[in-house]
């Protein structure tokens, strides 16, 4: 008999809309003793089958995939599904006292607005942060899985803010891989040696697998441990882009010699093994380029009124170059989405870090002030950083053309959407002698805390200098400017998750869902600790029409 205990899983996947179907996948990750697997699911009063099919044998199990194809429909529809292995539904133990072996999510109608959500940023940059984190880690994912299952039990809604979520959009950091280089973990020693050494030392077979084990390790138990999160993963279709931490922190904005060294490529080969797995799920029908030698993972997908272009920042991202070979399926995915684009549709772009956010200048005392915070690989990161600015004019540009192009037709939105900083916020980039608008939402993170009270300081400082404007060429001038709250804030310093609909007043409702604990204000997270010992903890939405 096989084990019918459900490892990692289920991760459910939105891969859009083909053929007048939407595509949905199902993988998880089985115990060793299992040779095969079937995917058993009801819409409506129809009842179907479908076999897993074997995506890779890992060192703790078998990792499994299977598709459901849902004909689109005049009406909103819930698919219930179940993994039947040796006939017998497979569990996910989420509480020591409660086995759950079924599950379900939601699928709109066919054009029907929908709501979506949005979370990054799930998990601790370091053991320290982990330990002294005064409030429930997966506190948010709570808050989540609650609204979820709330709309789940009445389906039939007026407005679509009350209307479960149709997808949610990770993105980056879904695992922190910093610990790899801890004492006890597989990159501790060679961290201690000089960094001559470090570039040169060989990868022996046997750090190589432990290397692989990490990581590994490492997202069973980050996507293990919380009970809620295991709920949003089955339960809510997911799209998923990673970012640096999920290879390892300030990866493609270190030197190139760093990076290229035989143990930093090993830690990014077992990453994007992991990645490839468990965030894209194997042979994703959204991928830009669907091949066995996939340089970089965009997707460009249709889902009910939004386009999407998931932008791959990290696969190919150097000091000098953030996209590769990105940049030309990004503008043969502009090319696709405006071919069959429908009237109120929005377009919808996933960028790791954001496009607008404090202004980063070498030249600029901010710099100085704040280097103490952000390393130098921090910095490097953002679009604005110099190496990076032509890059990020080109990309504004193509975007602009793009609404320009469908303007004539249809009023289109466009939205960039982004975690990575650790703090909510949202502003504009708006063409000065023309209708171009490109919108710009922050939010991060549904589980690393927010910047300190210092870092808070300098971040407020630093946001306080104008935005410059942004010369595209031809005549074309960008204005850029955050949005400010009632007092003058533009920044939510607290744990975030976003989510976004179409409203029946025909704005976009960005609705961020925030813890209210107010974290301690010293450098001390400990001594603030102790004074929140049991906390009372609570959320507040904060919504906002654009």
């Amino acid at each position: 008999m096989s084990s019918h205990n459900i490892v990692l899983g289920p991760l459910l996947g939105l891969e859009g809309e083909h053929n007048k179907a939407t595509t949905y996948s199902v993988c998880f990750l089985s115990e060793t003793d299992v040779d095969a697997a079937t995917l058993s699911y009801r819409i409506d009063q129809q009842s179907l089958q479908s076999e897993f099919t074997l995506i890779s044998s890992l060192n703790r199990g078998k990792f499994w995939r299977a598709e459901i194809t849902i004909p689109l429909a005049q009406r909103d529809q819930v698919c219930h599904y179940q993994i039947l292995i040796d006939a017998q539904p497979a569990s996910d133990a989420q509480t020591r006292n409660a086995l759950v072996t079924d599950w379900a999510f939601f699928c709109p109608a066919a054009n029907q607005r929908v709501q979506l959500a949005f979370a990054s940023c799930n998990g601790f940059s370091s053991d320290k942060l982990r330990a002294q984190h005064p409030a429930p880690i997966d506190y948010l994912w709570q808050r989540m899985q609650q609204q979820q299952v709330l709309h789940m039990a009445a389906i039939t809604y007026k407005e679509v803010v009350d209307a479960p979520y149709a997808a949610l959009i990770m993105g980056g950091d879904q695992i922190y891989a910093d610990a790899i280089f801890n004492e006890k973990q597989p990159l501790y020693a060679w961290s201690l040696k000089p960094l001559k050494e470090q570039l040169s030392a060989p990868v022996s077979d046997t750090l190589r697998q432990r290397i692989d084990h990490f990581y590994l390790d490492t997202y069973i138990r980050s996507w293990t441990k919380s009970a809620a999160l295991r709920y949003c993963l089955a339960s809510i279709p997911t799209i998923m882009m990673w970012d640096d931490h999920d290879i390892i922190d300030g990866w493609g904005s270190q030197p190139y010699r760093l990076e290229t060294s035989p143990t930093y490529q090993a830690m990014f080969d077992s990453a994007k093994k992991y990645f490839t797995l468990f965030q894209v799920r194997g042979n994703n029908r959204a991928l830009q380029q669907n091949n066995a030698a996939s340089a970089h993972f965009g997707m460009t997908l249709r889902f009910r009124d939004y386009g999407l272009l998931v932008m791959d920042n990290r696969s190919q991202r150097t000091l000098h170059n953030i996209m590769g070979s990105g940049k030309q399926d990004f503008i043969q995915g502009l090319a696709d989405l405006q071919a069959g684009w429908q009237a109120g549709q929005k377009l919808l772009v996933l960028s790791g870090v954001p496009f607008l956010y404090r202004h980063f200048s070498e030249s600029d005392r901010n710099i100085r002030l704040s280097i103490q915070f952000d390393a130098y690989d921090d910095m490097a990161d953002h679009w604005r950083f110099s190496t990076h600015y032509d890059e990020m004019c080109s990309i504004l540009q193509r975007l602009l053309q793009f609404q320009a192009a469908l303007q004539a037709q249809t009023p289109s939105k466009v939205f960039i959407i982004s975690g990575d900083v650790h703090v909510a916020a949202s502003g504009a980039y708006r063409e000065q002698s023309g209708t171009g608008n490109i919108v710009q939402l922050i939010s991060s993170g549904i589980v690393h805390p927010p910047p300190l009270s210092i870092e808070q300081s300098v971040i407020r400082l630093a946001s306080s200098i104008e935005q410059p404007d942004i010369d595209l060429g031809g005549g074309c001038i960008l204005s850029a400017k955050i949005r400010k709250d009632a007092a003058g804030n533009r920044f939510l310093f607290h744990r975030n998750y976003a989510c976004m609909h179409e409203g029946g007043d025909h704005k976009v409702w960005v609705n961020w869902h925030y813890e209210t604990i107010d974290f301690p204000n010293t450098n001390d997270l400990a001594a603030g600790a102790q004074k929140l010992v049991s906390p009372t903890l609570g959320y507040q939405v904060l919504g906002l029409p654009y």
